[in-house]
């Protein structure tokens, strides 16, 4: 197995200021911008929700009039300000139809038309993305200097540019931060839910007892019942290591896992078919989304090439009865030839990929979700 030390651009991962400049160029910035954008949204709701359309000023109105076209198929005009308002950030009218028509037929100002602002998949995402590394940031020492940067609302809502680029920014970061462009991310996850000697054999500069590992990222050994006999190196080498988040019988809060976290809300909005809404926003204003959990699945599917192609597509169930081992059910276990070590080696690429999740475990197995759909 080629390891990643062996390679010419490797990053010296048990440097400590390897991960300071992680967190200061990459996760503050992302969360400043997730800071602003959520900021902004909350401004909305306690100025505009619920007041009436008449007792806006006109650049006010603009958020939710600018560029609707009354006799068009298309009340909202493609990339007009009142549709940017309304898909990113849940600005737009109570009642627009009521709004047409009363403008077609008396003074639109009498008509009782409201303000709504609501809760967006994109504005969703922001305030996830925030959560996430607002409990990375609060479980690591590495770096402190980091504040909640100021909002000018005024500023934002005067200058849509400046909103536009806020968002942009925000966008590009995100895509930067996934697992499929950050090598430092992919590190963080590649940890998460993998027997120490696989990692040992992926990383072998790498010392996963050091404080950096344990006290920083909070890297913590899985618990489950492992029959392997205790203190030997082979119970060492299938010592299997994760963050408190992902460990089912021992949940808590840590760096590594908050940032693992993350990575999988990001594939999830850029993927799931019920975030569509967030998809369409961003393709209109920003840029094309990418299938980033597609996109990675592609890309490493060499890397699990000796992994039977039924594992790669569906959950798994690993039983065992003592040093024995199925995938079948519990009574086969009794009478397999494969070893636990053996099926835990076959599936170490899966989980060192985060293709597979340890979701489960019992007395006598080990349920792994597939991270396919």
């Amino acid at each position: 197995m080629r390891n990643y030390a062996q390679l010419d651009d490797f990053i010296s991962y048990d440097e400590r200021e390897v991960w300071r400049s992680y967190i200061e160029e990459d996760v503050v910035p992302l969360w400043e911008s997730a800071w602003r954008l959520h900021e902004f949204h909350s401004r909305l709701e306690n100025e505009f929700d619920g007041r009436s359309l008449g007792s806006l000023r006109g650049d006010e109105q603009q958020l939710v009039l600018g560029g609707i076209a009354p006799r068009s198929d298309e009340v909202y005009r493609d990339r007009s300000l009142a549709t940017f308002y309304k898909e990113l950030f849940g600005v737009q009218l109570s009642d627009v139809q009521s709004w047409i028509l009363a403008g077609e037929e008396s003074d639109a100002s009498v008509v009782d038309v409201t303000v709504e602002v609501e809760t967006p998949q994109f504005i969703e995402l922001v305030e996830t993305v925030l959560d996430r590394l607002t409990a990375a940031l609060s479980s690591q020492y590495l770096y402190q200097d980091y504040l909640e940067p100021d909002v000018d609302f005024r500023s934002l809502i005067e200058q849509p540019e400046e909103l536009q680029e806020l968002v942009e920014t925000f966008y590009q970061q995100v895509l930067g931060f996934a697992v499929n462009h950050s090598y430092e991310t992919f590190f963080v996850w590649s940890l998460n839910q993998v027997p120490r000697g696989f990692l040992e054999q992926a990383y072998p500069d790498v010392s996963f007892d050091a404080s950096l590992m344990r006290d920083e990222f909070g890297l913590m050994s899985l618990e489950w019942n492992n029959p392997i006999e205790s203190g030997t190196d082979v119970y060492a080498e299938y010592d299997i290591l994760c963050f408190p988040e992902y460990n089912p019988e021992q949940q808590g809060t840590s760096f590594g896992g908050s940032i693992c976290e993350v990575n999988e809300d990001i594939w999830g909005y850029f993927h799931d078919y019920d975030k569509e809404s967030f998809r369409n926003a961003v393709d209109r204003f920003v840029n094309t989304a990418p299938d980033l959990k597609t996109e990675y699945w592609d890309r490493v599917e060499n890397r699990v090439a000796n992994v039977p192609d039924e594992w790669k597509q569906q959950d798994i169930t690993i039983y065992y009865k003592n040093l024995s081992a199925s995938t079948q059910s519990r009574s086969a276990a009794e009478q397999s030839s494969d070893s636990l070590m053996g099926l835990l080696d076959r599936v170490g690429p899966l989980l060192f990929l985060g293709l597979q999740e340890i979701r489960w475990v019992s007395d006598d197995s080990l349920r792994l979700n597939t991270r396919r759909n």
